[in-house]
Order: C-alpha cells, then sequence, then structure tokens
C-alpha cells in the first residue's frame, strides 16, 4: 500500500508540475525554500498552483523516504542499491528545484528536472513490483527482458525530449500536423524547428516498434506474454498522436498537454512492467533449474 501510495504522489506530482508550467506558473514563488518570502504565501490562484506543488511534492518526499528505508531492509545486499539511489536522486531533486526557481527556469536545468523526475518514478514503479518479499528483485537485460528495457529506455528518451521541446518554448514551432511548416521533413532543420520535429520523428520509430513487437509477439512463443501490454501501449500510443494534435491545435492548452504526459506515463509504465515480468519469469526459470 506504501509503495503503491508513492508511485501515486509521484504520478499526480508529475502531472501538477506539468499543469504549473502550462499555466506558467512556475515562477509565482520567485524565491527557494520560501515563496514570497513567507512559509504561507500570499493568496493568489498562480502563486498557490506553484506552492501546492511544492506541498504536494513534499508529501511525496516523506512518502518516498519511508519507502526507501523499508525496501533496504527488505532488500538483499547488492540490491539495495536502488533505494539508497532513490534518496540521492530525491535529495538532488530538491536541490536542483530550489536552483530551477532562482535561475528563472533554464531551459536545460528544467528539463534535466522532469528527467530525474522521470528516473525516480520508474525506480519507484520497480520497487513497487520486486517488493522483496513475493517477488525478489533481479535484473536482466539479455533476450525479451533486455527487448522492453530497451525499449522503455526509448520512451524515457522521448518524454525528457518532450519535456525539452516545452520549456524550449517549441511547443508551436511546428504549428501545423502532421507535416511540420507545411513540409514532411522541413527544409531548415535547427533550433525550435529541429526540436520539435525530432520529438514528432521519434514519436513515429516508437509507434513502429510498438507495432512490430506486437506482430512478433504472434509469432514468437519468448514474446507472447508482452501481447496484452503492448496492445494497450499501441492504443494509447495513438491516443497521444491525437492528443499532440490537438496540443498544437489548441495552441498548448495546458489541460491537453497534462494529459498528453500522463498518457506517456502510462506507456513507459507499460514497458517497465512487461521488462519486469521477463525479469521475474526468468528469475523463476533459474531457481527451478538449480533445485
Amino acid at each position: 500500500m506504501l509503495a503503491k501510495t508513492a508511485l501515486g504522489l509521484l504520478f499526480i506530482l508529475l502531472i501538477w508540475g506539468n499543469a504549473v508550467s502550462g499555466l506558467e506558473a512556475g515562477l509565482a514563488c520567485p524565491d527557494w525554500p520560501l515563496c514570497h518570502g513567507e512559509v504561507i504565501p500570499p493568496f493568489r490562484w498562480d502563486i498557490y498552483l506553484e506552492f501546492s506543488h511544492r506541498v504536494i511534492g513534499g508529501i511525496t518526499s516523506i512518502v518516498l523516504f519511508i519507502l526507501c528505508y523499508r525496501r533496504f531492509c527488505e532488500y538483499r545486499k547488492k540490491y539495495r542499491i536502488l533505494p539508497v539511489l532513490v534518496v540521492l536522486l530525491l535529495l538532488f531533486q530538491i536541490v536542483l528545484g530550489g536552483i530551477v526557481v532562482l535561475t528563472k527556469l533554464h531551459v536545460d536545468l528544467t528539463t534535466i528536472h522532469f528527467a530525474n523526475a522521470i528516473i525516480i518514478f520508474s525506480i519507484t514503479l520497480y520497487m513497487v513490483y520486486f517488493d522483496g518479499v513475493r517477488r525478489k528483485p533481479d535484473f536482466r537485460f539479455s533476450g525479451a527482458a533486455g527487448l522492453f528495457f530497451a525499449l522503455s529506455l526509448l520512451v524515457f528518451l522521448q518524454a525528457s525530449l518532450g519535456a525539452y521541446v516545452r520549456h524550449l518554448g517549441a511547443g508551436l514551432a511546428c504549428p501545423d500536423f502532421p507535416t511540420c511548416l507545411g513540409y514532411w521533413i522541413p527544409p531548415e532543420l535547427s533550433g525550435k524547428v529541429l526540436a520539435h520535429f525530432t520529438h514528432r520523428a521519434v514519436a513515429y520509430v516508437l509507434t513502429l516498434a510498438f507495432i512490430f513487437i506486437f506482430f512478433l509477439s504472434g509469432r514468437y512463443k519468448s514474446l507472447k506474454e508482452s501481447r496484452r501490454n503492448m496492445s494497450r501501449a499501441i492504443a494509447l500510443l495513438f491516443f497521444q498522436i491525437g492528443l499532440g494534435f490537438a496540443v498544437v491545435t489548441s495552441k498548448l492548452v495546458f489541460y491537453f498537454t497534462a494529459v498528453h504526459l500522463a498518457i506517456g506515463l502510462l506507456i513507459l509504465s507499460l514497458c517497465l512492467l512487461t521488462w519486469f515480468g521477463y525479469i521475474s519469469k526468468d528469475t523463476v526459470a533459474e531457481r527451478t533449474f538449480q533445485q
């Protein structure tokens, strides 16, 4: 229950942060760790949007610290590095959050801030799945497990690229869809146009990769167990592409961008859970063989 609560809070925190960015309230609290020099800031909707993001972040951090302590006690020796890593990444995230505010939302720092949050989310999902009691933690990077690890990594890179596009202010660098500035491949690929176009191109590559793996799962027994998750991911990907269209045509309406991120997190979670499933399966098979 604690692990799922931590994961749920992280999910809400990421979506809330996206809404803060979408409503341009990221500097509503221009100082840190206080807000307008006060523990409880003056009331204004944008101030409290950003302030509530900090409050949710504080609550999430406390729950995560407790979860990491429990997993540290429950995991075997070498796997204890995971809860320790989450604590270190969380401390880095807190400090980086302050630096992001004080540097007035520098695009590189805000992107790193987001990417680090996704890494914390991914490891927390691992700690939800591998509780150390019913499922012992393990790592596998070969065979089917390696394939879905690579797919998860690609989805992570795409999400981070999306954050870079957003914080760079390149969300409307390609104001049309599915073309970009009237071209399938714009003649001048640089700056904001390059960032936006690359984000779209990777989305298409991901979609094709998921469809290809889904096709293979019907032909090869080793991939059969991934079929259900891949079908769900493909449905979410097509919905995600539709949301991308809505994001552009609506001129970055914040609730479209928030849902866009939520769907991205669900796709990443499906990839990670498929990877975890193969890790667990291989571990059980190995133990049975040893016995």
